[in-house]
This record gives structure tokens, sequence and C-alpha cells, in this order.
């Protein structure tokens, strides 16, 4: 019999019945909602403290590779937009061709980027980023993270909780600076596997892929502990009826039930509950979560997920993959096979970056701040300030800190945000604002390395976001079209998930139909048997997942959460991008 657990309870609570309109101002410029991040509208502690760190680490990438645009991100009626802005910060028609050698010589600050593009690309900025990961930036975070983790926050006075929330979020800023180093470099080094075979090969992306298969280990890790848990479950009857019915009080019982496998599940809470379920510090952790990690062993039992075999049917795509590339080549010149074997060695290094880095430079710091302001939150509801303890994420950062030191009540603040955010929630902003921006520039007078750069990144924000044709909604019928992001065949019941508040509906076997995935969801990936999103490219977060986990995959759907219902039987075609609906 099919059961489920229980959801967990969001963290902003009750809407109001009334709302408050939220104006919507468009800044200069042509702005695109970014649903694949923010599917949801920013809690006001979530705005305050995220866009203008995030922001400032875009500008300081940028200038760091001598890109020629930086991005940018603000809320425009309470929704997400992003800008990718120019070098000077205006948006102009592209200049003709023959007008950019002369504006390269006489533009300093064109000049300089220009310079700086160069050097970075020659000294293999990228390649020195992931070596610089491995060998300090990821030992210095486990044990940065580590320390702050042990931090006994209700042992803190006010002024020390202070002053660690304010660590916690330099760790998110430093964390995020590293984060979109390695995201450049991760653009770079695959753009150049990408490249090599369509020039050489004429492969297409998906085809490229599948040269990587299996590589992003991080992006399983979880759920492969999570199998070792269902092994040991699966041999323990105890255990097994117990998890037969996953309730609140279950992860209680464990240890009155199984004291050796209760120690085990408390330790993988430890190593992998430090973990954001979505980028909103009022959502969720892993940690707060026990039964939906419960529901999910039990799935794995009914599922029978192997690991093992998985990871060895990876091994062999990719090396069927290589070995196709590599007999393609070889009547081919001593350059070219030489090219293509220093791009597939580099993008190795790279692909498994974009999953591994992410658990340390956001998820987990992501989870330290919020536990930070749910201390905070607990003590203005214990003087009265707030009504509870999540309400403080209806705070920005400074009045939260204000209200710590100063006191006064902060009730009414918290309803008229509440009833701001319903208004938000009944009025979806557009897919954009402004004016689309014209064709780009003419890249034949820049440097080669330049050029490289810009079309690496570009070709890398396609792959990941799919921006447009994420935003093509498609009308009811008996198909849906999207890209294709992991191969195969699945036919099983529609479950759609709007947020991790609805993970409790899933079931062993779903098809998981959503707006977007977070790294985190793929503790789900073993429970279900096929995805399916409205938004993301074939290099999204979603679609690397799901590949290294063979479910058949169709993303950029665009409202595939709007068409579909619950227990609707869809078959998934991963290979065609469609999704076929039963009536």
């Amino acid at each position: 019999m099919r059961t489920r657990w229980p959801a967990p309870a969001p963290g902003l609570g009750a809407r109001p019945s009334a709302d408050i309109t939220v104006p919507a101002e468009s800044p200069p410029g042509h702005w695109e909602r970014v649903a694949t991040h923010y599917p949801q509208p920013l809690s006001p502690m979530h705005r305050s403290i995220w866009l203008p760190l995030i922001n400032a680490s875009f500008k300081d990438t940028s200038d760091e590779f001598g890109m020629l645009a930086h991005v940018e991100q603000r809320e425009i009626g309470g929704w997400v937009y992003m800008r990718l802005t120019p070098l000077g910060g205006k948006d102009l028609p592209a200049p003709p061709a023959w007008l950019l050698p002369l504006l390269i010589r006489v533009v300093p600050p064109l000049r300089s980027r220009i310079q700086q593009c160069v050097a970075a690309i020659r000294s293999d900025k990228p390649g020195r980023y992931v070596e610089r990961w491995r060998n300090e930036w990821l030992p210095e975070l486990t044990v940065r993270i580590g320390a702050l983790r042990a931090v006994e926050l209700r042992a803190l006075g006010d002024v020390a909780l202070d002053e660690h929330l304010a660590g916690v979020i330099a760790l998110l800023k430093e964390g995020f600076d590293i984060h979109l180093l390695l995201h450049s470099a991760h653009a770079l080094m695959l753009g150049e596997l990408a490249f090599a075979c369509r020039d050489l090969l004429g492969w297409d992306d998906r085809q490229t892929f599948d040269l990587l298969a299996g590589l992003s280990g991080k992006s399983t890790e979880p759920a492969r502990r999570l199998a070792e848990l269902a092994r040991i479950a699966r041999e323990r009857p105890a255990v097994r009826h117990l998890l037969e019915r996953v309730e609140g009080d279950t992860a209680d019982r464990l240890a009155g039930v199984d004291g050796e496998f209760a120690a085990a599940f408390a330790a993988y809470q430890r190593e992998y509950g430090c973990r954001a379920l979505r980028y909103e510090f009022a959502d969720l952790t892993l940690a707060e979560t026990p039964a939906l990690i419960l529901g999910l062993i039990r799935d794995q039992i009914l599922r029978e997920y192997d690991p093992a075999g998985e990871a060895a049917a990876l091994e062999q795509q990719r090396a069927a993959a290589v070995e196709r590339a590599r007999a393609a080549l070889a009547g081919r010149s001593d350059a070219d096979r030489a090219r293509f074997e220093r791009a597939l060695a580099r993008a190795e290094q790279a692909y498994p970056l974009r999953e591994e880095n992410e658990f340390y430079t956001v998820s987990a710091p992501f989870a330290l701040v919020r536990y930070a302001l749910l201390e905070l939150g607990r003590r203005l509801a214990e003087r009265g300030t707030l009504a509870r303890r999540d309400d403080v994420f209806w705070l920005d950062l400074e009045e939260a800190r204000t209200a710590l030191h100063t006191g006064g009540e902060r009730r009414a603040l918290v309803a008229r945000r509440q009833a701001e955010r319903a208004w938000v929630e009944r009025h979806p902003g557009p897919v954009a604002y402004g004016a689309a921006p014209g064709p780009l520039p003419a890249l034949n007078a820049f440097p080669s390395e330049v050029r490289f750069a810009f079309e690496a990144l570009l070709w890398s924000a396609e792959q990941i976001f799919a921006s447009a044709r994420s935003g093509q909604a498609q009308a009811a019928g008996a198909a849906l079209r999207g890209i294709g992001a992991a191969p195969g065949r699945y036919t099983g019941p529609a479950r759609v998930i709007m947020s991790e508040a609805e993970f409790g509906k899933i079931q062993a076997g779903d098809v998981l139909v959503c707006p977007i995935t977070s790294p985190v969801w793929s503790v789900l990936f073993p429970s279900v048997g096929g995805l399916v999103t409205d938004t993301g490219g074939i290099l999204s977060h979603s679609a690397i997942i799901a590949r290294e986990y063979r479910i058949p995959a169709v993303v950029a759907t665009a409202n595939a959460t709007r068409l579909l219902r619950d227990g609707q039987i869809v078959t998934v075609d991963g290979d065609a991008g469609l999704v076929e609906m039963q009536q």
C-alpha cells in the first residue's frame, strides 16, 4: 500500500484574506524573470540579505574575468528579475562592425576589459580556480562550516548572536563569490568541449554531455547514503514495519525500535541535514524534515534503488560515448585529436563542480544563516515583539537586528508584509520588462580569447536557463513539448510539486512535475520515475541530477505545473523532449 509522509510546515505560515497592492516599477533596461532559481516571491528577510550580496558577487566575478557585461538581479513587483548589464550600465544599440575597432582603441574602460579577459584566458584562470577549489577552498569551507554548525546558539548573548549572524552571512558572501568563480570556470571549460564536439564531430550538446555521464558524484551522494540506510532497514523487520507508515513522530520512535538504525539515521542527518531546501531562508532544511528523509528511505526500499548498478551503467554510457568520439576522430589531424582530448580532460575536471561546490558555497551557509535567524526570531517571539518565531522572516535584516537590541512591537509590520505577499502571489509578474535588446555586437574585432569567453558564457547561460523556451506557455492538449534533458521513456502518475512544502505528496514511482529543482531535491530522485519542469535547460541542476540518476526528464515546458494534475498518467520521453498525457 502506498502511503505518504507528513509534509513539512511552510516557514512563512498562513496568508491573510486581504492583500495590499505592491507597485511594479520597472527600472531602465530589459529584465527577465528568474523562475529557475526563484519560482516563488522572496521573503523580506531573504530579499534584504540575498540580493545585495549576489549582485556584489556578480560584479566582482565579471571584473575578475574581464567580462563586457555582468548579471544584475532585482525585485520588481515582488518577483525576481535579471538583467545582463553591459559595461557602462546602459542598454544601447550594438555599434556597427566598422566602428568597433575604433571604439576599442579610444574607450579606455573597453580596452582595459579586453586586456583583462585576454589575460584571464591565456593564464588559464578557469583551470586554476578548479585546482584551487580542490586544494584550498573546499578544505577551508569544510572546517569553517563544521565549526559554525557546532555553535550552541541559545548560549549566546544578544550581542554574540548578532555577531554570529554577521559571521554566517559573511561566510555566505565568501561562498557565493567562490560559487560564481567556479560557475564561470565551469562555463568556459565545458564550452571548450561543446565547441570542440560541434566543430570536430558535428555533435549537439546532448551528445556532448554523454561524455560526462556519471561524473557529478555529489549529485547522487546523499541518495547513495540513503540507499545504505534502506539496505539496513530492508534487513530489519521492525524498522521496515515502522517505516510502512511514516508520521510526524516516527523519527522519535526509531531509538525504541532499533538503536543502531536510529544512530545511523542521526549520523546521516548530521552530515547532510545542514542544507537549505531552496534559495529562501524561510524554508526548512533537511535536518528539520526527518519524516521526509524516512519516507524517502521507505521509497528506496519499495523501488530497490541500486546506486552501484546505476553508477556502472553511467560509466558504460560515458565510455561508449568517448569511444565513439575517438573513433570518429581517428582519421583527423593530430591537432584536432589533441584539441578534443584537452577539452575532454578539462571538462571532466570542471563538470562535477557545478553540483559539488553548491553544498559548501550555498546550501550549507544558507542553512547556517537560517538557524541564526530562527534563534533571533525565537527571542523576539519570547519577548512579545513577534507573534511566532518564524515571523522573523517577514522583517528585513536591519529591522530584525534593531528589534533584538531595542525591542518594540513588530506584529503590525508583519501583518502588512503578509498582505503584500498575498497580493504578489495573486499577481505573477510578466516574463519580461522593457524592450528586448537588439542583436549582439559583431565579435570579429575582438581578440579570439574575448570571442571565446563571450560565446562560452552565453552558451552556458542558455543551457542552464533556456529562458526563451521556458517562457513560452503551451495550450492544453495531448502532449507538451520541452527540452529533452535526460534520455529514456517512463510512464507513471504525475505529482505536481510547487514547493518543498509539498514533498509529502510524492509517492514511489511518480513523475515529479515542478517549476524547477534545487540541488537538495536530489534526495527525491530515487523515489521518482520521471521528471518534468517548467523552466531550465540541459545544464540546469534538474537536468544534471536527472542524468546522474538515469531518470527520463523533459525541462523548459513553461507551464506543465498548470496543465498536468496529480495522478494523471503521463509518459516522459526524454529523447524527444515530449510529455504525453492520458486524458
